[in-house]
């Protein structure tokens, strides 16, 4: 990297630092593992060598090892095994990253930027403007590196451009998931250092995903949630999953929502629905491109989960054959009331007034909420009136017509998953603006004082 040298003339007041690792001392300073040969008795069990005769079924919606990347990487991690080129190879089996043992180690001894005392103004210092840049300035790929000051708590990320990244989390503008962030909301950046390796000189796509993933690989960066990197596809992928409805154990993951069509059987307005609305899908399962925590992770084969749904399907249409009746009750009229003898023939009407679907009918069977005009409920219940709410929130299709309600500002945005990303505030200020979100939806809302 040019020009690194000049940095040292700089004292630790100015709250940075550069300095390299050398390969002989990596391994111990950020690992401090216990150096075993091997795993399995000098033999790599998941060798990623290009030999026809590896059985290597298709796990979790990508090629890969006999079992999910996530699985493999939480091995590496707990075994106290030496990282190489090797086992970052492994867990990236089911991409197309590929990384050699001498780039590996290039890559882990370019100097890096060190930050301390952080605040607002690091982002603005000149050291940062040189060598990572703004957010609408050059892109500079990278890794970035949080470590808590008093725990010792390590957090590794990655980006193609490292200044819009940084910068969200300086000014607080990144979704509240996972570990680090909320952590950073309560206690701010100064409770942090933060390290930065800009990939400049000699860069190739992704490898910042590459030197991620191996820093993924120690046990200490015990922040990030996934040990898996992310987002391998390009900016446009975002990693989709599966879990039981509980959430306690994640049965698929992908990030190409076609897998879940195609190869998983899911029909395409029930996964969309399930991600948006978190509707449960055949009763058992949920759709979300949230990852959550502490949660056992499946090894069935793709062919074993599309057995497993085709018999929970099965067992769906069977209950529905035998399934209660639907009272519909009008929300302008009570006297007017249906009943039907199956949710399916109370779709086949709701369809008559405007596009309906089954799960959303549950859904809303569930939470007391109207459908298309109708309070709707099981014959067997008795009629609960319908909630006043204090907030209503509109979202109107201008090239459909169709209109949208919710009661809360997060309900509003969320529904707008997972083909946009927007806030609640967001969805205030346009509605205060009058102005098209997207340049699709009118929103507006109103406060009833009821």
């Amino acid at each position: 990297m040019k020009n690194l040298n000049k940095i040292s003339k700089f004292s630790e007041s100015r709250s940075f630092k550069i300095y390299s690792i050398n390969t002989k001392n990596r391994v111990v300073y950020y690992h401090g593992l216990i150096f075993i040969k091997s795993l399995y008795n000098n033999k790599n069990y998941y060798s990623t060598d290009n030999n026809k005769n590896n059985n290597w079924p298709d796990i979790l919606g990508r090629r890969g090892p006999l079992i999910s990347a996530h699985k493999l990487a939480n091995i590496y991690i707990n075994s106290g095994k030496l990282i190489t080129a090797n086992e970052v190879n492994d867990v990236l089996s089911f991409s197309n990253l590929r990384v050699t043992q001498d780039i590996l180690d290039i890559l882990l001894n370019i100097p890096r930027l060190e930050f301390s005392n952080l605040d607002s103004n690091t982002t603005r210092s000149d050291i940062f403007l040189e060598y990572i840049g703004t957010v609408r300035g050059k892109f500079v790929p990278g890794i970035c590196i949080w470590t808590h000051l008093v725990t010792g708590d390590m957090y590794v990320g990655s980006s193609s451009r490292l200044a819009r990244r940084l910068i969200g989390y300086f000014n607080n503008t990144h979704r509240s998931t996972g570990k680090l962030i909320p952590l950073l909301k309560k206690e701010g950046v100064g409770a942090f250092k933060l390290e930065v390796i800009p990939l400049i000189e000699s860069y190739t796509k992704n490898q910042e995903l590459i030197l991620e993933q191996y820093f993924l690989l120690n046990y200490k960066f015990n922040l990030n949630t996934l040990k898996v990197v992310n987002n391998i596809s390009g900016a446009r992928s975002k990693n989709l999953y599966m879990y039981t409805k509980n959430k306690s154990e994640l049965i698929y993951w992908s990030d190409v929502q076609e897998d879940f069509i195609y190869k998983l059987g899911v029909h395409h307005s029930s996964f969309s629905s399930s991600l948006k609305t978190g509707a449960i899908y055949l009763n058992k399962y949920i759709f979300t491109d949230k990852p959550f925590l502490d949660v056992k992770i499946s090894d069935m084969s793709e062919i074993d989960i599309k057995n497993m749904l085709d018999k929970d399907r099965l067992e769906v249409r069977s209950n529905e054959k035998t399934s209660r009746k639907v009272l519909l009750k009008a929300v302008d009229d009570s006297n007017n009331t249906k009943l039907f003898d199956s949710i399916k023939d109370c779709i086949y009407y709701l369809n008559t007034i405007a596009p309906s679907n089954k799960t959303t009918l549950y859904r809303r069977i569930e939470a007391k909420q109207p459908y298309n005009g109708f309070l709707c409920q099981w014959e067997s219940e008795e009629t609960i009136p319908l909630r006043n709410k204090a907030l209503q929130i509109s979202i109107t299709d201008i090239s459909s017509g169709k209109t949208e309600i919710y009661y809360s500002m997060r309900e509003a945005a969320l529904s707008f998953a997972p083909e946009y990303n927007t806030t609640g505030q967001t969805l205030k200020a346009y509605a205060d603006s009058e102005k098209l979100l997207f340049g699709l939806y009118k929103i507006t809302y109103s406060k009833n004082n009821q």
